[in-house]
């Protein structure tokens, strides 16, 4: 027996046999509360158009955190062409997942405006962690500038697996497809997976659900061991004449204060 960690985003897994896929079902509504709360403090002027293509990352990345082993970190970061240019970024992982295949993680994400070149092509930047040391990237370029194709596309080229993902246009529900080895391409390809989700009309093998909160651990004592590496030249070329620097946390965008006062390692 487990809790429901509140406001957080909902996964489900089901494994289709035959067809030789997973059925993969997000709900969005209850951690949008926390999203949107956040946003408002961190991104009062986030224009509507980006809000949305964020949150469709996050469904999207949510869907690959379903498919992926537990215990990993992911993080994506994705250019668009568009004539203010802005970058989105979202990280996450799912922790142990337990005996009745339940698991609790964390997913964040940030609209990136400040210092974003300029880009003629629209792109995915994906990098995992599977141990400590063990780091795995890779790159996709996409015609498309919709999230979801571009997801789409990422595992066609990078994942060697097809992927669908379909997003409810009636409510925050999301379903992802995930093709498994030896599984059926004409089915994949031609599957209505809304009716899938609904009706479940196909054997099925649950084998996971997952919580995701909204939540970044970033803090201003992370960052002290960086500050105080640097040299006093390079400190006072940093903080001029100001006795503390406003940080962006390039993961959630929330901002913090670290003074000259905070570097000065502690006196035993």
């Amino acid at each position: 027996m487990y809790m429901t960690v509140s406001h957080s985003l909902t996964s489900t897994s089901d494994y289709l046999p035959g067809p030789e896929a997973l059925l993969i079902r997000i709900d969005l509504s209850e951690y949008l509360i926390e999203y949107y709360l956040h946003r408002k403090d961190v991104a009062p002027e986030t224009l509507a158009e980006q809000d949305e293509k964020l949150k469709e990352l996050i469904a999207c990345f949510a869907i690959h955190l379903a498919a992926r082993p537990p215990m990993e970190e992911h993080a994506w970061t994705v250019h668009l062409i568009a004539e203010h240019p802005f970058s989105l970024f979202v990280t996450g992982s799912t922790g142990p997942v337990d005996g009745s295949g339940h698991g609790d993680g964390l997913i964040v994400g940030n609209i990136l405006t400040e210092n974003i070149r300029h880009t003629d092509v629209n792109s995915l930047h994906a990098q995992y962690t599977v141990k400590v040391g063990t780091v795995f990237k890779s790159y996709v370029q996409s015609e498309s500038a919709e999230i979801s194709r571009m997801v789409e596309h990422f595992y066609e080229q990078s994942e060697q697996s097809p992927l669908r993902i379909k997003h409810s246009t009636q409510s925050d529900i999301s379903i992802g497809l995930v093709a498994l080895p030896d599984s059926d391409p004409t089915w994949i390809a031609a599957a209505d997976l809304e009716e899938l989700s609904a009706n479940y009309l196909l054997p099925i093998k649950r084998m996971r659900s997952c919580n995701y909160e909204f939540r970044c651990d970033c803090s201003p004592d992370k960052l002290l061991p960086f500050f105080r590496s640097l040299t006093e030249e390079a400190l006072t070329e940093l903080y001029g004449a100001d006795e503390a620097l406003i940080i962006s946390c390039p993961r959630c965008g929330k901002f913090f204060p670290i003074s000259r006062e905070q570097i000065k390692p502690k006196e035993n």
